[in-house]
């Protein structure tokens, strides 16, 4: 009988100390916790939402790079080649971020660091270095994920979020072979809307930039009503995956702002696209 309750003692021992720990580190950024609202094919900016609240320390890569289904890992991703055959930039939230703020690609901001310069740690020859995503025009990806900090692109540890944009020779997720492909990582399914295709193939510039910044359509009567209830994360995903509730965004501003609440939303979304160029 005592060995018996000296086990369970120790078994709620270790249960109370882990779930003291989990909670002291704070849990994994995770697949629905952050959706990718806005970008600019052409100045090679874009915008994220928190859709769920995120603790601050959490660090999340974002590439371009195609995934490939067939090798099982990003296009071009190599011991040597930390940046793969495109690009990758590192977000580092300084605070915690509560659900509904927005974070833009060349916004600055105490709550958060963009790391888009500077040699990617882990590599064997050391060439690869972080960057703004260059996208192309006609057709690319945004990912976000986790990974190790040593060579980031070769080494995901769990996918966030993937959004493919593209023309009608480039309609949706696929294998990646080139610059212009990619397929959708594991854990994320454009059922559950973690995974998004824009299905209006308008939604992409020209190589002279012409009409090139997209986000969501604040006068949208679906993103109305989220942004009036607050909204789930499961609803904030149905609404995104959906390029009904998308449009061009007015590129006027000359610097970019701070926008940390839905409520401010296209106000960013419309600065974070401006004054950036290849």
């Amino acid at each position: 009988m005592k060995s018996l309750i000296n086990w369970r003692f120790h078994t709620l021992f270790l249960i109370f100390w882990g779930a003291f720990l989990l909670g002291t580190l704070g849990a994994a950024v995770t697949a629905s916790d952050l959706a990718v609202i806005g970008y600019d094919d052409y100045r090679d900016t874009f915008s994220v939402m928190a859709l769920n609240p995120m603790a601050a320390g959490e660090v999340i890569y974002f590439t371009n790079n195609g995934w490939s289904s067939s090798q099982g890992m990003f296009n071009g991703a190599d011991p040597s080649q930390g940046a793969g055959n495109e690009s990758l930039i590192k977000l580092t939230l300084n605070q915690s971020i509560t659900a509904g703020s927005v974070i833009t690609s060349n916004a600055t901001s105490s709550a958060w660091t963009w790391t888009n310069s500077g040699l990617i740690p882990g590599q064997v020859i050391g060439a690869g270095v972080f960057s703004d995503l260059a996208f192309n025009y006609e057709s690319d990806q945004i990912y976000a994920f986790q990974g190790l900090a040593d060579n980031p692109l070769l080494n995901p540890t769990h996918f966030i979020y993937a959004m493919h944009f593209g023309s009608a020779n480039y309609p949706g997720f696929s294998d990646a072979q080139d610059q212009l492909t990619g397929d959708i990582p594991p854990g994320l399914s454009e059922a559950d809307k973690t995974a998004f295709a824009q299905t209006n193939f308008s939604f992409h510039g020209d190589a002279n930039g012409n009409h090139s910044a997209w986000g969501l359509n604040m006068n949208a009567s679906a993103i109305q009503q989220l942004q009036a209830t607050g909204g789930s994360s499961s609803q904030w995903l149905d609404a995104i995956a959906n390029s009904n509730n998308w449009g061009p965004v007015s590129v006027q501003a000359d610097a970019a702002p701070e926008p940390t609440k839905m409520a401010l939303l296209f106000v960013g979304l419309a600065a974070c696209f401006a004054h950036r160029r290849r």
